[in-house]
């Protein structure tokens, strides 16, 4: 007696990440041959290239963040790229002052917080800052160029509870006033400041 075993055809495999975020950039409108994924080891992340022969539009940008799902983005041509991270910081703006927002009110430090339009320098208006969140003037906030910089005290991170609740506020005000756009503002090692 003979027996025919019929066999079985396997499915395709499902499209990679990759692949899946290429098809998304494709139903954008971009063309695949100008598209790159991959995994970066050093950026712990996955980076999308965006050539020049991809013929990106600005009116693709929102369709492009979208399917990037969160990814790097990187544009080959300077020009789009300065334009796509313009388009990107815009976009967040409202969610960051939301999300500032809702962290002030919850600490409740929403009333009464500083607004640029209220004091001739950006000086006195970070002296504000300070002073809303608890700080003395200068203690928190230093010159740096064109910004600010917060310098943490030696030590500070020993203790997360007490740089939680010391920061919290002076971190959420740095978030709301860069949305609003009333400042510039960054961060420097515990070396003295300058």
């Amino acid at each position: 007696m003979s027996f025919i075993r019929e066999m079985d055809t396997l499915p395709e495999p499902p499209p990679s990440y990759e692949q899946v975020i290429i098809q998304k950039l494709v139903a954008c409108g971009l063309s695949a041959r100008g598209l790159e994924v991959s995994y970066e080891d050093d950026l712990q992340s996955y980076e999308i290239i965006i050539r020049a022969s991809a013929n990106v539009a600005p009116e693709m940008f929102a369709c492009i963040r979208e399917a990037s799902a969160g990814e790097i983005v990187t544009f080959d041509d300077q020009e789009l790229r300065n334009s796509y991270y313009a388009f990107v910081e815009e976009a967040l703006d409202p969610e960051m002052v939301a999300s500032a927002e809702a962290e002030l009110s919850k600490l409740g430090l929403l009333k009464g917080f500083p607004s640029r339009a209220d004091f001739v320098s950006d000086t006195l208006f970070v002296e504000a800052l300070e002073k809303h969140c608890g700080f003395q003037r200068g203690e928190a906030f230093h010159p740096l160029g064109d910004a600010f910089a917060i310098q943490l005290p030696p030590g500070i991170l020993s203790d997360f509870q007490e740089f939680k609740d010391r920061y919290s506020c002076l971190f959420a005000a740095i978030k709301l006033a860069s949305a609003r756009g009333e400042g510039k503002f960054g961060f420097v090692g515990n070396s003295p400041a300058p």
